[in-house]
């Protein structure tokens, strides 16, 4: 990064405006790509915490940022930071907190963290795979990747990890059989049975004995997004139930303070972020303790297994018409909805699949009017396709119940055509056992790391309809994982009933059945994409 020295490197102009010196433009050279343009982007040398404190100042500030930065913090890194806390107190923290971006990286956490880490919408996060690594190899102390927590006493943890060593021995002994089934059963000639043709065979057997994994199975998660975003899953981390997402929630802040620390100086202060976690955790208890003593008397015959149900709709294709066209038009929306109640249905479709336009593929989304239309679905799916579904940002009321076995579970098709059954369900019963054992001795909170991936769980999710568009047809895709796939091409049905025109223009979304090697197509697009060899070669 260029020298930051303090020298004049701004001057002001006989109208009062401000101008870069030609030292200014030099010392700015190694941050902006160009000094002059009215367009241009910040380098890596750039000083993120500045830039942030610079943009914030805009508000208040009539002259190029270019200017401000160079005026203001190009001093030592001393008087920068005093100059930072005092931007940072005069124009909110959040504001700043808006225009800086932070990355973290959750190494080795176990999958029930790893949701609560992903709890926030506006942040992006990739994580380790259980559609494509292996979970069967033990590490360098001859123990399994899954989370023992810390707080159990010693003979809890004694017979937590002689059970969960059990799962993690089936699911081992069925990856290789299901592997051997895949691989034997499969149509695809033996010329054909190439790189790729492996690949989408191991896809596949993951993919049958995923639903055997614990929620303790560990997994590595990268997020980044604001330090807004980045300090609201903090405050969420902190106040959560379980310990080790406390524990991950003060490592996650410990660390972004090495990168960011004057953003972050209030996070855990009792009268400032402290409130905020204190308010999280009461409010979260209280409703509890309040659900408890308003449900005690209540009865319910409670649905077992997948289940999709469309709760509510908010907004008609009525409504979506006349937003249509009074955005394309000079009329008032008011106007446009008595207007569009004299159209044919005819006129009313047509004016839809107009504004949806010709989508030669999925990409292609329908405009923002769509996000009019709101769908709240109930779900009940194991948890493993929850994982896929509940990546999707944009989307609200997002929240689900604890895991629990009393829901019961899935048993994919390979795995009853390969006659495996009998120690798939072996392994759910020793979850079972232990999610009960667990809940005995008072780890209620704790019991969820015995469940399966299999194991049916609940949750609500309300989604407009262009966010919906997106989804559908992604986990719709035939290489897509049989459980969610199914999730969608049923909420999407639904969708279908009460919305029948805006349904047609999801035009993407896959009612096929699962195929044979549904991976396959990719796995040799991908290698003939990226020349790792021909497809039908073998080697």
């Amino acid at each position: 990064m260029t020298e930051r020295r303090n020298q004049d490197y701004v001057v002001t102009t006989e109208t009062g405006g401000q101008e870069l010196t030609d030292a200014g433009r030099e010392w700015l050279a190694s941050w902006v790509t160009d000094t002059d343009s009215n367009v241009y982007a910040f380098t890596p040398d750039a000083d993120a915490q500045a830039v942030a404190a610079a943009m914030a100042r805009l508000s208040r500030n009539p002259h190029d940022l270019r200017t401000i930065i160079a005026k203001e913090f190009s001093s030592d890194e001393s008087k920068e930071i005093d100059l930072l806390r005092r931007v940072v107190s005069q124009f909110g923290d959040d504001s700043v907190m808006q225009l800086l971006g932070g990355q973290l990286v959750f190494e080795g956490v176990s999958n029930l963290a790893t949701k609560e880490i992903e709890w926030g919408r506006l942040a992006a996060y990739l994580e380790q795979s259980t559609r494509y690594l292996r979970f069967d190899k033990k590490d360098a102390n001859g123990k399994y990747s899954y989370y023992t927590p810390e707080e159990f006493d010693e003979d809890t943890k004694i017979e937590y990890e002689a059970r969960m060593d059990e799962i993690f021995d089936i699911y081992s002994d069925l990856y290789e059989k299901m592997l051997a089934y895949i691989k034997d059963n499969s149509s695809i000639p033996e010329k054909e049975r190439d790189a790729a043709w492996r690949t989408a065979c191991h896809a596949q057997a993951c993919d049958a004995v995923r639903s055997l994994l614990p929620a303790s199975t560990k997994a590595t998660v990268g997020v980044q997004g604001s330090m807004q975003a980045v300090q609201n899953m903090i405050h969420h981390m902190m106040s959560h139930e379980l310990p080790e997402v406390r524990t991950l929630g003060h490592g996650a802040l410990e660390a972004i303070r090495g990168v960011a620390p004057v953003f972050f100086e209030r996070t855990d202060m009792p009268e400032r972020g402290g409130l905020i976690q204190n308010h999280r955790q009461t409010t979260r208890d209280e409703s509890r303790e309040l659900a408890t003593e308003l449900l005690r008397d209540y009865e319910t015959n409670e649905h077992r297994g997948t289940r999709v149900t469309l709760i509510s709709v908010d907004g008609s294709e009525e409504e979506l018409v006349a937003k249509i066209l009074a955005d394309s038009s000079s009329y008032p929306y008011e106007e446009m909805i008595s207007f569009v109640a004299g159209l044919s249905d005819e006129q009313k479709k047509r004016a839809i699949d107009t504004y949806a336009g010709d989508r030669y593929n999925r990409r292609a989304k329908p405009g923002r009017a769509f996000e009019l239309l709101d769908y709240l679905f109930e779900i009940q799916c194991d948890y493993g396709a929850f994982r896929d579904i509940q990546r999707h940002r944009m989307v609200s009321a997002f929240e689900w119940q604890q895991l629990r076995p009393s829901l019961g579970h899935v048993v994919s098709q390979n795995v009853k055509d390969a006659g495996l059954e009998e120690p798939y369900e072996r392994a759910f019963k020793l979850s079972n056992e232990l999610y009960d054992t667990l809940q005995s001795r008072g780890y209620t909170d704790q019991a969820q790391y015995a469940t399966l991936f299999g194991h049916i769980m609940r949750f609500t999710v309300k989604v407009n309809a262009r966010s919906f568009t997106h989804t559908a047809e992604l986990r719709t895709t035939p290489q897509g994982h049989p459980s969610y796939r199914k999730i969608y091409q049923d909420m999407y049905e639904q969708v279908a009933t009460v919305h029948p025109n805006v349904a047609a223009t999801i035009r993407f979304v896959s009612q096929a059945e699962d195929e044979e090697l549904a991976r396959l197509g990719a796995e040799r697009y991908s290698a003939q994409k990226f020349g790792q060899e021909k497809p039908g070669s073998s080697n």
